[in-house]
């Protein structure tokens, strides 16, 4: 497969999209699986390359041992079309967050995989929808960036409340929140988790909820 780079100008902060090895990758846990994708977080050894520009010298360095999101397609009928269709989806409607840092390939499954900012996914299309439209409509600095967290950044889980098919407990997230300005997060936040179970549309009763 090649991967074209077509660029008429390079600003500050680019990223280059690139074949990245499989064995780059460390730490691999799936976070989630919908369907024919499945999810994982990771940590890239030697991380994208951004195109920097600090006044005296400018060109691609790397952003080593970067958190990334592996967006796994697996048992597709047509994989290479599959996957340049949802990469494509990345210079759309997820242009604003959500970064796509190049194309990777299982070598075990031989499963394509999308390598992107680990930001979201949940894995399910409808989730992932909605979160990205919460993140376009950010319009300050001071905004905290709604995302997908995997349930292990929670410590200290404790119920505090329950009625009906909602139950509230208190936990403290360790990476917390994203803030908006300069990417920066508030680390070990005190949160409370609304927990929603027993229902009949689960992901639209969420949707609804938020």
């Amino acid at each position: 497969m090649q991967i074209m780079q077509l660029e008429t100008k390079v600003n500050c902060g680019d990223i280059l999209l690139e074949w990245i090895p499989y064995n780059q990758f460390n730490e691999i846990k799936e976070t989630g699986i919908n369907g024919s994708i499945t999810v994982y977080s990771a940590i890239w050894k030697n991380g994208p390359l951004v195109y920097k520009d600090n006044g005296q010298s400018r060109g691609y360095s790397r952003d080593s041992n970067k958190e990334v999101a592996l967006k796994c397609l697996h048992n597709l009928q047509n994989p290479v079309n599959s996957l340049i269709n949802e990469a494509k989806k990345y210079s759309s409607k997820y242009d604003k967050f959500l970064v796509l840092y190049g194309i990777s390939q299982n070598p075990d499954t031989s499963d394509y995989i999308l390598v992107q900012n680990y930001l979201i996914l949940s894995g399910n299309e409808k989730i992932d929808d909605f979160i990205q439209e919460k993140q376009l409509i950010i319009n300050s600095y001071n905004d905290v960036v709604f995302e997908w967290i995997p349930y292990n950044q929670f410590n200290e889980i404790k119920e505090t409340g329950k009625n009906g098919f909602i139950t509230v407990y208190s936990a403290i997230w360790r990476n917390g929140p994203l803030h908006y300005r300069k990417y920066t997060r508030d680390s070990n936040k005190e949160v409370a988790l609304k927990c929603l179970y027993n229902l009949q549309n689960p992901v639209d009763s969420l949707i609804n909820e938020v």
